[in-house]
Order: C-alpha cells, then structure tokens, then sequence
C-alpha cells in the first residue's frame, strides 16, 4: 500500500504541475496578466481556487462517478454560455488594464486588499464554468496511468479503474472519446482484479486529485513569483501589450465557447 501511495503522489504533482503549464487556459491567462501588475495574492487565490475545482474534477473522473457527467452533460450548452459571458467580463476588464511604472515599482507586500479580493472566487467560477476541463483530466489521467502501470509502477489498481471509467463514459455519451480512439489499452484480467481489490482504491483516487490540485497550484505560484520578480526588467510598453494580447484571446476563448454551446443546444 504504502509503494503505491507514493507512487500516486508522484504522478499527482507531476500532472498537476506540468498539464498546468500551458498558458493557452483561462486560469494561466488571468495569472499572467495579473502577476504583470504585481498582485501576487490575487493571482495565488486566483490558482487556489482553479485548483479546487480541479480537485473534484480529478475525483471524479479517477474514482468512477460517471454517472455525475450525466447530469452534467445535460447542462453544458447552458454552462458555456453563462461561462462565456463572464469570460467576457474579465477579458474586458483585462483590456482595460494600463501598467504604469509605479506599479511595476510597487512590491506585492503593499498591495491594496480590497483591489486583490475576489481571485479565489474567480478561479472557482472559471473552472467551474470550463465543461472541457473534466475530459481532459479524465483522458489525461487515464493515459498518465495506464502508462506508469505499463512501465511497472504500482498505481493501486487505478490504471484499471479508469479502464472502467472510459467504458462507462463512452456508454453513458453514446460515442467514443476522441483523444483516444486510438489508444488500445486493456488491462491483464486476473492479475489486474487481484491488485486492484487489495488495495483502497478510494483513497488513492482522492490522493491522486488533492496532488493534482496541489501541482497546479505550485506551477502557479512559481509562474507569478517569476513574472513579479522579472516584470520591472521589461519595456513598460511591451508589458501593456502583451496584457492587451491576452485579453484579446480571453475574448477569442468567450465567443467560441459562446458558439460551441449554441451548437449543442
């Protein structure tokens, strides 16, 4: 058990951390865009938050409640749009932005309280509101352990589990998961049934999700404490820029998640 537990806390981090670095997400644009203007608090609530949500998703998706996305799945087109239109918001608020020298000057120990409120909250209702973001922890996890299994790490039988979990989503959905329709994994019967069954497969599961909140939030706070520290070294003119560029691709985000659910309405 203890073998496994570990084994489970790597790869939590791992996924955590390294599937949080792409700064192409919501999450990683309005945490770029505020580390630039020197509020580390609001962007380290801003990744508590985001990692929270992500801790259910990772629960479960991992631990089997599938059934959950069904209700869920109903809901999307609705959750989208609601979404989108705050995105929008945000991205209007971020375009708004205009770094001035003082800021960049100011440290993040004097930073006004009440200007760096809300982030927490804020990550909450941008994940909450990001419907893709369950299948790709799910076809991310599922490859993540099928692959530590297959090169001999002891998973605890949660390999195995998200074999299950893919079966029974594609059932409930009707069709089959795009990112791995060409993934053929299926694992060895009896030796697979024995190590899954001595083993609690419902506390690796939530390990496994708490470190993947945990990873996220690590990539997070080094993201910001980096772009802080180094931001006062950049032109004052090319910082406004490129905050204005990504607000202009949280907007690109908004109206094609706008799109997509009145597509699937």
């Amino acid at each position: 058990m203890t073998e496994s537990l570990f084994v489970i806390i790597g790869l939590g981090l791992f996924a955590g951390f390294f599937f949080s670095v792409p700064i192409a997400g919501p999450i990683s644009i309005l945490v770029t865009s505020n580390a630039l203007n020197g509020k580390l608090r609001y962007c380290l609530r801003l990744a508590m938050g985001g990692a929270f949500i992500e801790f259910f998703y990772v629960f479960i998706a991992v631990y089997g409640l599938t059934s959950l996305y069904n209700y869920y799945h109903t809901a999307i087109p609705i959750i989208l749009i609601v979404g989108s239109v705050f995105l929008i918001y945000v991205a209007i608020k971020i375009l708004r932005t205009k770094l001035k020298i003082e800021h960049l000057r100011n440290s993040d120990e004097t930073e006004n309280k009440i200007k760096t409120s809300g982030g927490f909250r804020t990550g909450l209702i941008l994940n909450i509101s990001n419907p893709s973001l369950f299948l790709g922890w799910f076809t991310s996890s599922f490859l993540l352990l099928s692959f530590a299994s297959s090169i001999g790490l002891n998973t605890g039988g949660l390999d195995i589990l998200m074999y299950d979990n893919v079966i029974s989503l594609e059932e409930i959905t009707g069709k089959k998961i795009e990112s791995l329709e060409n993934f053929n994994f299926e694992p060895n019967g009896e030796n697979a049934i024995i190590k899954r069954k001595s083993l609690p497969s419902l506390i690796l599961s939530l390990t496994y999700a708490f470190m993947v909140g945990v990873g996220s939030f690590i990539w997070f706070y080094f993201l910001s404490k980096f772009l802080i520290k180094y931001k006062e070294k950049l032109k004052i003119e090319w910082l406004n820029g490129l905050v204005k560029t990504l607000g202009i691709f949280l907007l690109g985000i908004a109206f094609y998640l706008i799109y997509q659910g009145i597509v699937l309405i």
